[in-house]
């Protein structure tokens, strides 16, 4: 496969026949008119009730790049920061006229050209800039003045690179409450109204809110406000209207932000800062007592699901932990048995992961490999429309029922389908946050400043395990591939995967389409020449054109607007699924926070950055709120997500065992990987002896 021209990027090498051609895709969908359109949009195979995206041509060119894992990862480390889809803000525009106006407005008009203290920057209207307290401020809703959705998500997800968000609600929560002091002082100190509050008053988490105190009138005022009753009453009930529609911006400030950024919520500290400001609206207007137990509920429940799926990482993660030591309890038999059992090479690995812990776990694997050998769609037919096998999403197959996901679930479609299952399930734990606290932990880290109480509220957990998925991913679509003996049969699991990934296309799964793409460009399948001279692989060059790094990802990034065309015009829920090549997302969002400075030459915010950034994770936001529309099969999920796979060295090696190396290259890398297990044996059989001596010590 020849090389890329992305910045000098090399392509995986696979030197397999066939698979050097990428296709020329038409990315516009089809008119829905005759008459008048704007786009030319290619014909699909099958006529369908729901928009599709645009149906893949096999029509070949000259031009080619491979997709492996390593180009992938080259791709993202050198990647030119192309402004086609990252806006440069580093300084504000000077050819763009500035104005000025203050915190608490809710439209950018009247405003002013001169620039004053506090004051925020515009230009043509957008903000762009402003001093932190003067942001804070603006964040402070009143009882005319609440702020823009855009602007609250915005600065409520950028802020965390300037201050904890504890430290914010207080800022807000104290702000809005000097507020309601000076109003209530302006309407008339010594009036005995149920809004007023004693400004000296101090508050603690156990304490009543200062709005809960009523002055202390004395006979003097009694007498001067019963004497002008009637004109008293009118402004006293303006006044709590005024005081009361404040509170109920409040409640809303604190239920929009536990709807987009509920893991905020984690932290005591911020919890503690809830309460003080849930107390004091719920005193002004008792009608938000219910509002507040209702977002407290949701919040309580949010946080208790992601708990759960952390628990459900941490068994994923217990699991791997497992599979590695199999891994080397394995190859240390390997090496006692190598003269014994040459022809059994390739699959021992197998009969370790598939098989149990007792003898006859190889007996089972090895009728695995005999009941599939026989080849054809039904060799898992029994199997593969069974989900009573399995009750539980955790539930993992047997080995003396299922050899290789082939047999599991026969059907490509159906396995794309619990792919995407996968990833919205994943996808929707994700914190819109998570994107910004790594910048948060090195800006912060960079100034001197502590990141969060404990690590938790600059948690980038779920992001992480994410990105692992998609790597599990890969290394599950190599390991299927190897364990097969037959040249036949690992042709049809290539092919299997590739129909696959296809089905993953038209759905809008392209991280999972990416990931078997990475997969089938690993080193070790890539080497296998004779099995891929057997493999229709017109199919295959036309999704790795789709996923080509070349002109930072153009084929990908066309056909990514084009789903988010058909996502915004969805007439069923299947048709709003888009899940982006996460690597590549995140990878933007890095370069646009690298690229643009946190804070201007005065010192001032860089809002313009800030909303970019947020642009971008909100859209996000909506992509991972879609419900799954596809039925699950519980034991197709379990061995996604559970079935062992080969690390780095056991799968070269299978591959070696699959096809003999070939060339000097081949050769030098084989006796490397043989090396390099030996010496993680030695070292492991060390530790087992120094554990062994510290028990009986």
């Amino acid at each position: 496969m020849s090389s890329s021209s992305n910045g000098g990027i090399n392509s995986a090498t696979n030197g397999r026949s066939g698979s050097t051609g990428s296709a020329n895709i038409n990315l516009n969908l089809k008119a829905k008119s005759a008459g008048g359109g704007t786009g030319t949009g290619t014909g699909t195979g099958t006529t369908t009730t729901h928009k599709t995206l645009p149906d893949l041509k096999t029509q070949r060119s000259n031009s080619s790049a491979g997709t492996g894992i390593g180009v992938v990862a080259k791709t993202l480390a050198t990647h030119r920061r192309d402004s086609s889809h990252v806006e440069k803000s580093q300084l504000l525009s000077q050819e763009k006229p500035l104005s000025y106006g203050p915190p608490q407005q809710s439209k950018a008009v009247g405003l002013s050209m001169e620039p004053k203290e506090g004051y925020l920057v515009y230009s043509e209207g957008k903000l762009q800039a402003g001093t932190l307290q003067s942001l804070i401020m603006h964040m402070v809703p009143t009882h005319d003045y609440y702020p823009d959705r855009n602007y609250l998500s915005a600065f409520l997800l950028c802020a965390r690179l300037f201050m904890r968000p504890h430290e914010l609600l207080a800022q807000i929560s104290s702000s809005w409450e000097q507020q309601q002091q000076q109003q209530q002082a302006a309407s008339g100190a010594g009036c005995d109204v149920v809004d007023e509050a004693v400004p000296h008053v101090q508050l603690n988490s156990h304490s009543a809110s200062p709005l809960t105190q009523r002055k202390g009138g004395g006979g003097g005022g009694g007498a001067a406000a019963a004497a002008g009753q009637d004109l008293e009453l009118e402004p006293k009930q303006q006044q709590r209207t005024l005081t009361q529609r404040s509170a109920q911006h409040c409640i809303r400030l604190l239920s929009e932000w536990i709807e987009i950024f509920p893991y905020d919520f984690r932290d005591e500290r911020l919890m503690n800062q809830v309460r003080i400001l849930a107390r004091k609206c719920v005193y002004i207007d008792n009608s938000l007592g219910k509002q507040v137990s209702r977002i407290l509920q949701l919040l309580v429940a949010r946080l208790t699901e992601l708990e759960q799926y952390e628990e459900f990482l941490q068994t994923l993660n217990n699991e791997a932990s497992v599979e590695q030591q199999s891994q080397q309890n394995h190859q240390q038999n390997h090496h006692q048995n190598h003269h014994h059992h040459h022809h059994l090479h390739l699959h021992n690995p197998f009969q370790t992961f598939l098989g149990s812990s007792h003898a006859s776990a190889s007996g089972h694997a090895t009728n695995g490999v005999a009941a599939s050998s026989g080849g054809g769609s039904s060799s898992g037919g029994s199997t593969g429309n069974s989900t009573s096998g399995s009750n539980s999403a955790s539930s993992t197959p047997q080995p003396d029922e299922v050899f290789g996901i082939m047999d599991i679930c026969p059907s490509c479609e159906h396995l794309a389908h619990q792919l995407t299952a996968i990833e919205l399930e994943r996808l929707s734990h994700i914190g819109p946050e998570e994107f910004v606290q790594a910048f948060a932990k090195d800006y912060q880290q960079a100034k001197g400043v502590g990141v969060g109480g404990g690590g938790v509220t600059m948690t980038t957990r779920n992001l992480e395990s994410y990105v692992q998925w998609f790597n599990r991913l890969s290394y599950l679509t190599a390991s299927e591939i190897v364990k097969y003996p037959k040249k036949k049969q690992r042709v049809r699991i290539i092919e299997y995967w590739i129909e696959t990934a296809r089905e993953c296309f038209n759905i809008g799964n392209f991280n999972s389409l990416m990931a078997i793409i990475a997969g089938l460009n690993l080193a070790p399948i890539g080497r296998l020449k004779k099995t891929w001279s057997k493999v229709q692989s017109a199919k295959f060059s036309v999704l790795e054109h789709q996923m080509d790094p070349t002109s930072n990802f153009n084929s990908y990034r066309s056909t990514l607007k084009a789903a988010m065309w058909r996502s915004e015009g969805a007439t069923e829920e299947r048709e709003r699924i888009i899940i982006p090549f996460f690597s590549l997302f995140v990878k933007d969002l890095y370069f646009l926070n690298e690229g643009c400075s946190n804070r201007l030459p005065n010192n001032h915010i860089n809002f313009e950055k800030c909303s970019q950034l947020a642009k971008q994770v909100m859209e996000f936001n909506e992509w991972k709120k879609v419900t799954c529309p596809f039925d699950k099969l519980p034991n197709v999920i379990a061995y996604l997500q559970h079935n062992a796979v080969l690390n780095e060295n056991t799968l070269a090696m299978a591959s070696f065992e699959c096809e003999p190396p070939e060339n000097t290259e081949e050769k030098d890398r084989y006796k490397t990987v043989k090396a390099e297990t030996k010496q993680q044996l030695l070292q492991q059989l060390q530790e087992q002896q120094q554990q062994q001596q510290q028990h009986q010590q």
